[in-house]
């Protein structure tokens, strides 16, 4: 982790934990769609944004710092041909939060 991800890292609330859950569920929906569709590599790329999430829901040690940068760097990687917005997602649960 780097300094800035290491000094956000903090136990999640319940209510982050929920919200984070429903986005596991989008992009496991996102996964499933694109597999039906032939696109196995965006569909593994979307699983290495959110494959650490599970384990960490419950550290004391979860960094959205670092978890938005998986985000974005899938976002980025596909905008052109489209996928769900997790980034804004993952903004609006921060927002909502503590």
């Amino acid at each position: 982790m780097e300094d800035n991800e290491a000094r956000d890292a903090r136990s999640l609330t319940e209510q982050e934990r929920q919200e984070l859950c429903k986005m596991l569920f989008n992009a496991l929906l996102e996964i499933r769609a694109l597999c039906w569709e032939g696109k196995a590599e965006q569909a593994a790329n979307v699983v290495s944004a959110f494959h650490n999430l599970p384990i960490y829901l419950w550290s004391d040690r979860f960094s959205l710092s670092l978890f938005r940068r998986f985000l974005e760097e899938y976002q980025q990687k596909y905008q052109e041909v489209g996928c769900c917005d997790y980034v804004k997602m993952l903004d609006e649960i921060t927002r909502e939060g503590p």
